[in-house]
């Protein structure tokens, strides 16, 4: 892989039994990956830099992985969504999700 189009690097802290962290190259913000493991941490940095490359095809994974899920994610239409979100409200919040739906 070449690291000079890689946006995200590994970092850890501490020495034995560190957190890893992503250090963001365009901003300097770190994030902690919330882990220890060593190839857990360098999965979730290959997976961020190969979005930051490629978001087209990360959008297509995406969408593999919810249908996998999710059978009916390829004919539910906005309308379907919008009313099973407002069924989750309750008084004039409801009301208010209702009232944006009809629009």
């Amino acid at each position: 892989m070449n690291t000079m189009s890689n946006r995200y690097r590994l970092t850890c802290r501490g020495h034995r039994g560190g957190i890893f962290y992503c250090v963001d190259k365009t901003t300097a913000k770190r994030t902690s990956l919330q882990t220890t493991d060593p190839d857990e941490a360098q999965q979730i940095i290959e997976a961020r830099n190969q979005a930051e490359r490629q978001p087209i095809l990360n959008l297509q994974i995406a969408k593999a992985y919810l249908a996998g899920t999710d059978n009916g994610i390829a004919t539910r239409t906005w309308q379907q969504a919008l009313e099973s979100l407002t069924s989750t409200k309750q008084g004039a919040n409801q009301h208010r999700w209702r009232t944006a739906g009809q629009r």
